[in-house]
């Protein structure tokens, strides 16, 4: 039998309630955040870890640690390449960059669930932990496109695209720790204004 989620709500917010009410009073401590792997306390000794419970830690480790795993591998594959390519000739990969198709999907690609055959895919990993990456918008005139930025966590953290008003130009992602300046500009560049 599942559990109805509104009445666990409901439970929960009686239990609550009943602490809240208690004639003695309850108090907060902040704990300092672990500096280490090793500074975080393991189960108590004296813990019944139940099935379910077992099943629902599980469950969580998969959700959130899934996708850190998935993109740490993809990274680290990404890294060995030793110049912007396609994987098995069809999806653009690169490390540091961004590798681009040329034209549309083909219809063959299992590397990703569900492509859209109407879109020019390209990709790239970024190891903004090293250096910082600046990237091209070209002018797309009044078709659609948007570069999607991605976290670790696969959570989109930008707002880049025709829908944002973006304009054509050269832009700089830099990881949470970078300091300096935006490189000079190219004469190469030129042709497109650039945006810090």
């Amino acid at each position: 039998m599942k559990a109805n989620p509104s009445i666990n709500l409901v439970i929960s917010s009686v239990a609550i309630a009943l602490a809240l009410n208690s004639s003695s009073p309850a108090w907060a401590q902040q704990v300092p955040p672990p500096k280490s792997a090793a500074d975080v306390p393991g189960t108590p000794v004296s813990t019944v870890m139940t099935p379910e419970y077992v099943e629902t830690v599980g469950r969580m480790v998969y959700i959130w640690g899934w996708p850190l795993v998935n993109t740490a591998n993809r990274a680290a594959a990404a890294a060995k390449l030793p110049e912007p390519g396609l994987i098995g000739g069809m999806v653009p990969m690169a490390h540091n960059r961004i590798a681009m198709l040329t034209s549309y999907i083909s219809a063959g690609e299992h590397f990703v669930t569900c492509p859209n055959q109407d879109v020019v895919y390209g990709f790239g990993f970024f190891a903004l932990d090293k250096e910082p990456i600046v990237f091209q918008v070209p002018d797309f005139g009044d078709r659609f496109w948007v570069y999607a930025l991605w976290d670790a966590r696969t959570e989109e953290f930008s707002e880049i695209g025709k829908q944002y008003g973006t304009k054509p130009g050269f832009y700089m992602v830099v990881g949470p720790n970078w300091s300096g300046n935006p490189p000079a500009v190219s004469p190469r560049w030129s042709a497109l204004p650039r945006t810090w």
